[in-house]
């Protein structure tokens, strides 16, 4: 990646942010373009001066076409997305423009501009409600919940727009990742901040079982799936192979905050069509690159913990919601 023109569509957020490190690791040229709606200005603070930023929306494809004209990138990471399940039971329409309309503009412009390669952050929900083991990438599609169908949509897209106009696109199923900076209340960031807050967890489904891998090991694996010998058109899992149910996860943060842990269920946290348990198999992903996660659930815990409390013992997130609230 030494001195190659990347693009990070999405690159304010939360992996996009940690991707873009990673990158500048690798010396590469790197090239933010964000709508900053929930990637925030914050999330590249101590990189600013060492990135080019474009204010802009994948929506918007003069914008769009403008920033490959004038950057010329030879890669391209998307991982622009409505990802917070939550909310597309009030906008589900906003979800399918985005997730994609989004993510073919950029397949489009990218064949314009004959781009090398372009990586898609997909999402382990596209499998739908699998069965309860590690699940490789030949397993069976499906969609829970309007986000998954948007995201299997644009999952195909990568596979079709191959096939059909030879554009080189891989998919990175990624399943759940956490750690500093995340944008949105998912479920290691609001275990946290209710514990620090005190009194008994609020959450929905304690038994729901998901594969975490820490940020940094994300943002690495999406490096190597980058260049990879792992042929365009094809989907890849990125995950740790393991799982934890809610509560196990909530108790292990629990021990490393020195907090009590109480649960007490609300319904309204409940998804409408939840998944049991998500596993993967990484095995594709171990096989073409190496590529293994260096911190343990336990490790990359106390990194996140640590993060919170050196800043401000608030989340991105929490300052939009405020705002929004008028509080």
């Amino acid at each position: 990646m030494r001195d190659t023109t990347v693009m990070v569509a999405g690159g304010a957020g939360f992996i996009g942010s940690q991707l873009v490190r990673e990158l500048l690791k690798e010396r590469a040229r790197v090239v933010v373009l964000d709508n900053f709606q929930t990637g925030t200005w914050s999330n590249l603070a101590e990189v600013r001066d060492s990135i080019e930023v474009v204010n802009g929306d994948l929506l918007d494809e003069w914008c769009l076409m403008e920033a490959f004209r004038t950057h010329r990138p030879q890669r391209v990471f998307n991982l622009v997305g409505e990802t917070f399940v939550p909310t597309v039971y009030d906008a589900p329409k906003r979800f399918v423009r985005v997730n994609v309309e989004g993510h073919i503009n950029v397949l489009l412009a990218a064949r314009h501009f004959e781009v090398e390669r372009v990586v898609y952050a997909s999402s382990a929900e596209v499998y739908g409600n699998p069965p309860p083991r590690a699940v490789d990438e030949k397993q069976p599609l499906g969609a829970a919940n309007t986000y998954a169908v948007t995201k299997l949509a644009a999952d195909r897209l990568c596979f079709s727009m191959q096939a059909e106009h030879g554009i080189p696109v891989v998919a990175a199923r990624l399943f759940n990742s956490y750690g500093p900076r995340e944008t949105e209340p998912y479920i290691v960031p609001e275990i946290v901040r209710q514990l620090h807050a005190g009194g008994p967890l609020k959450l929905g489904n304690l038994e729901a079982r998901r594969d975490y891998t820490y940020v940094a090991d994300t943002a690495s694996a999406l490096v190597a799936i980058m260049t990879s010998s792992i042929p365009n058109g094809q989907a890849v899992n990125v995950g740790s192979n393991s799982v934890l149910s809610v509560a196990e996860l909530a108790n292990t943060i629990g021990a490393i905050m020195e907090r009590p842990v109480e649960f007490e269920s609300v319904a309204s946290r409940l998804r409408r069509h939840d998944i049991q348990h998500l596993q993967a198999d990484n095995t594709l992903l171990r096989e073409k690159t190496g590529w293994v996660p260096k911190l343990s659930i336990e490790a990359g815990l106390k990194e996140t913990v640590t993060w919170f409390r050196e800043n401000g013992n608030r989340w991105p997130w929490q300052d939009r919601v405020t705002l929004a609230s008028g509080r």
